[in-house]
């Protein structure tokens, strides 16, 4: 991820300069400060998550279902049907592109994904685009 941009402005440039340099020499962190060089610093906002090339995996997954059926499957073989790798996988799930799914199985911590659900979260994150 790209670094944010940083925006600088001397907050002496500001209408409210008086009002921010008397309210800060009242604070004992700034008394002995000089107020002349007090700037505000905003970062910009990083842009909203999003897949990228989403129409592939679309595509492989539909033509998975049409093959196989609709059936649960683990992390490992999703990304085989989607041919993402694991940690592509686990930063959708973690954008909440694509949710976890439950299992009643007796093992625990095994994540399976209905292939169906999956399909219509990914087409949602088509329509986005």
């Amino acid at each position: 991820m790209s670094r944010r941009k940083i925006y600088r402005i001397d907050a002496a440039e500001l209408k409210v300069w008086r009002q921010l340099s008397e309210e800060l020499f009242h604070h004992p962190v700034f008394r002995e400060c000089d107020f002349e060089t007090v700037q505000i610093v905003a970062l910009k906002r990083n842009p909203e998550p999003r897949i990228v090339d989403v129409d592939k995996p679309l595509k492989y997954l539909e033509r998975f279902i049409i093959n196989n059926g609709n059936r649960s499957v683990g992390k490992q073989k999703l990304c085989e049907i989607l041919k993402i790798s694991r940690p592509t996988l686990n930063k959708w799930i973690a954008d909440e592109f694509i949710s976890r799914g439950q299992t009643k199985e007796p093992w625990a911590g095994h994540q399976s994904f209905d292939l169906k659900k999956v399909l219509e979260e990914l087409k949602k994150q088509q329509d986005k685009k």
